[in-house]
């Protein structure tokens, strides 16, 4: 009996030297102070993840041109956009960065641009939002490239589509293949497992989460879901940080139900967003 209970300790300790690896992570390859022994979670293109407690939220990628309506008990509803282009007279570059729709107007006259006619606008960052045109001009250019002064332009149609959808306080994320951040839908029954912070705070939260992510840590300390909407969200959005910085392993504590429910995200993320 001795002999086998000898083998089988000897066995788990092989198992174990296997499982258990010394990893060195982060971008500039230091290694993390008394992580050195953890495992390590390999090619999960991870994120952090915001929620919403709004029916939908909206992602566009300025670098394909394309922008994405999320539902709780709908497909993804995808639109061609055709975002700021810099190159243009008095144009600027649609800002990435992470918004809610702050105002809406069936109809609304640029300021700016001669009057210009902007039919269902969303706007969600000072004088930039999502809008369509009275002319057909510009639609071969959606989903195609950038061809506006600074909004999110759409077609007639995508435009009636989401303006009966969304609210104010509707996320939107725009980003160009690069953000750190992704949007969730939260669990109003459950509101509790939430936090609210406010603006100031959320602006400096939200880099030092991301800073997890780079470091390779995002599963070490435990981190609260944020709420994000129009109470905590100002014009001039939140930062989005950089996806090129996050390492393909992240360290994860044996036996720890906040990794369970975070990798849980993690395949959701995948399956679910496209960027």
């Amino acid at each position: 009996m001795i002999k086998y209970t000898v083998i089988l300790i000897i066995v788990a300790a092989v198992i174990y030297y296997h499982l258990i690896e010394n990893t060195d992570v982060g971008t500039q390859g230091k290694t993390i102070p008394e992580t050195k022994n953890l495992p390590s979670l390999y090619n999960i293109d991870l994120r952090d993840t915001v929620y919403t407690l709004k029916p939908y939220y909206i992602v566009a990628n300025l670098a394909k041109q394309k922008g994405y309506l999320y539902s709780r008990t709908e497909p993804v509803y995808e639109f061609g956009i055709s975002s700021g282009n810099k190159k243009f007279l008095d144009a600027v570059e649609t800002n990435e960065g992470l918004y809610v729709i702050q105002s809406k107007l069936l109809k609304w006259h640029s300021e700016q641009f001669d009057s210009t006619l902007m039919l269902n606008w969303m706007g969600f960052n000072h004088g930039i939002g999502f809008h369509a045109l009275a002319g057909n001009s510009y639609y071969k250019y959606l989903g195609v490239k950038k061809s506006s002064h600074g909004c999110v332009r759409i077609s007639r149609e995508d435009a009636k589509y989401l303006y009966a959808r969304i609210e104010i306080g509707t996320p939107v994320l725009l980003h160009s293949d690069n953000n750190a951040v992704f949007l969730g839908f939260g669990d109003s029954s459950n509101i509790n497992m939430y936090i609210n912070y406010s603006y100031s705070n959320l602006y400096k939260i939200l880099p030092e989460r991301y800073n997890k992510l780079y470091e390779g840590r995002y599963f070490i300390e435990p981190l609260k879901k944020v709420l994000i909407g129009k109470n905590n969200v100002f014009h001039n959005g939140l930062p989005i940080g950089d996806s090129k910085r996050i390492p393909e392993k992240q360290l994860v504590l044996p036996g720890s139900l906040d990794t369970y429910y975070a990798v849980q995200d993690v395949l959701r993320v995948k399956s679910y967003r496209k960027i």
